[in-house]
């Protein structure tokens, strides 16, 4: 028999060879890696057979097999079944023939081929992210190691090597044996280890030394276990084992049972007079499957959060690019007046300073304008980047017609180029109101600008009377500024989104100026709404806190 090894051996090394040379270097290295680790847990694991087969309580190697052929195909199929042969021969203390091995090994290397290509078709060549993909590889596993339990059981009854009286309490304890070694060490094979999973581990190293004084106790506990001859002091290690799962997903549940499992094995196997192996079969399988599923529920939970993180992360640049957006936008929106009326100005200076005259009256006041609207331009400038930073508004106590007055003022040459009547009216005793005053201003020459833009869209051929009027009277604890004209009106096609984002009727408008105006009022507390008018065109109504209030409210 020594001899027929020997031959097997060197037959079977040139097979490897040869097989070898066809997949290349790294997967002869892998090949060799894989036979060692195969023979090394067969041979750590082969601990109360049933009567000299290969039937153990726990069957560790065959997850790796699982992972050989998950990972890497079922061309590797050959390998797999070579190194169960050798385990067989190399383990067993009375092998069978050599040829009934041969057909097991064959035999067991094709029904596990088989389940990893239909594993690797339903996505799990690689890792177990969600309990839909653990119920899946739990079932498809359950299912080949049953097949593989009744073929191996039959092989061996069918050859005489085993009683047909033990075949049902072979195939039952080959079955949980293999399904349990596959449940337990294939996802742990399969883990990608790289810098992520160092620096989850490193953070955590804290909880982890308390997960791990868990895991001793959990060996003191299989110990007491064994000595105590009783199963029940097995279900405390479900314990740390939960915990495990729970917190760092499939890759740690899968490692603490695979560790949980090799310590009850050696307390079981080493303390003598302990209860049988088989007798704890079924609690080993149950934990496998139980922190199976909780750590694919934990590690789904995790890769929600993640993408969430990443989501919240992506809309936080996406919101950032939109303020900047908005903001350029405004700028735009809002400079556009001052910067052309400072243009007109400039121009208007240069040619009155080219004049023959020595002094031109008007040049002065075209110069005092184009410094004011300068003045303007940076100062919107600067109060719309304080907005957009998210500074709150400057409130002080503010006469609403004096910042009417100058909004109109700032339109006055444009009104009168247009032939607009321009009139501003206010009831007696109008309180003193809580506002900012660049903001304010803002708002007042949109709406003084969207109304000489509406008179300037009027047909030349009927023409109608232009006029503009600012009202403002006391209304309770606010104070109401109206502005009307006797323009076309608001169109119908934007009357229910007036006041949103890049709505406009106008051809060349940018639909910012009633969204600003509005945001600016109600971030002081007011308010910008449309009214029907009694000039017939269009009429804004602003709403603003009287100084009273505001300082009640304070």
């Amino acid at each position: 028999m020594l001899a027929l090894r020997f031959i097997v051996n060197d037959a079977a090394t040139s097979g490897i060879r040869l097989w070898g040379r066809a997949l290349g270097s790294q997967s002869l290295l892998l090949g060799a890696g894989y036979l060692a680790l195969y023979l090394l847990l067969d041979w750590a694991s082969y601990v109360e057979p049933l009567r000299h087969t290969s039937i153990t309580p726990w069957n560790p190697n065959t997850g790796v097999v699982m992972a050989l052929l998950l990972a890497r195909g079922a061309r590797w199929g050959p390998l797999v079944a070579l190194g169960i042969l050798f385990g067989e021969l190399l383990t067993d203390d009375a092998p069978a023939p050599l040829w009934v091995l041969a057909l097991a090994s064959l035999y067991l290397a094709g029904v596990y081929a088989c389940a990893a290509l239909g594993l690797r078709r339903l996505g799990l060549e690689r890792s177990i992210a969600t309990p839909k993909n653990a119920a899946w590889f739990a079932g498809v596993i359950a299912l080949a190691s049953g097949v593989a339990a009744a073929g191996y059981v039959g092989i061996l009854v069918s050859t005489g090597q085993l009683n047909s009286g033990e075949a049902w309490a072979g195939f039952g304890r080959y079955w949980i044996g293999e399904f349990n070694g596959i449940i337990a060490l294939t996802p742990v094979l399969l883990l990608k280890v790289d810098r992520a999973l160092w620096e989850n581990i490193w953070r955590n190293k804290r909880e982890l030394i308390l997960q791990a004084l868990g895991a001793v106790v959990g060996v003191a506990l299989a110990f007491g276990l064994a000595a105590a001859r009783d199963v029940r002091l097995f279900y405390p290690l479900f314990a740390p084992v939960t915990w495990i799962a729970l917190r760092h997903g499939v890759p740690g549940a899968m490692i603490s049972v695979s560790l949980v499992q090799a310590a009850l094995v050696a307390a079981l196997e080493l303390t003598p007079g302990s209860i049988p192996l088989f007798d704890v079969q079924f609690p080993l399988l149950s934990l496998g499957v139980t922190a199976l599923f909780l750590g694919a529920l934990a590690t789904q939970r995790d890769t929600a959060l993640r993408k969430m993180r990443d989501q919240d992360a992506v809309l936080q640049r996406s919101l950032r690019f939109a303020v900047a957006g908005q903001l350029a936008s405004a700028l735009t929106h809002e400079l556009n007046q001052p910067m052309t009326a400072l243009i007109s100005y400039v121009r208007a200076a240069e040619l009155m300073a080219e004049t023959p005259t020595p002094t031109d009256n008007r040049l002065a006041g075209t110069l005092r304008k184009a410094g004011e609207e300068a003045l303007r331009a940076a100062e919107v400038l600067r109060r719309l980047r304080e907005f957009y930073r998210g500074e709150g508004a400057r409130l002080e106590p503010t006469h609403a017609m004096a910042i009417c007055a100058r909004a109109a003022d700032a339109l006055h040459d444009r009104m009168r180029r247009s032939a607009v009547e321009f009139e501003m009216r206010s009831r007696e005793g109008l309180p003193t109101v809580m506002v900012d005053r660049t903001q304010l201003e803002i708002v007042l020459h949109n709406l003084l600008t969207n109304s000489l833009d509406a008179f300037d869209a009027l047909p030349t051929r009927r023409p109608q009377p232009r006029r503009i009027e600012i009202t403002a009277e006391a209304r309770g604890a606010d104070v109401l500024i109206a502005v009307d004209d006797s323009g076309a009106g608001i169109a119908g096609s934007v009357t229910e989104r007036l006041f949103e984002p890049f709505v406009t009727s106008k051809i060349s408008g940018m639909g910012l100026g009633l969204s600003l105006s509005r945001t600016f009022l109600r971030h002081q507390g007011g308010d910008l709404w449309s009214e029907p008018s009694a000039l017939v065109g269009a009429r804004f109504v602003i709403r603003l806190a009287a100084q009273a209030t505001s300082q009640t409210n304070l």
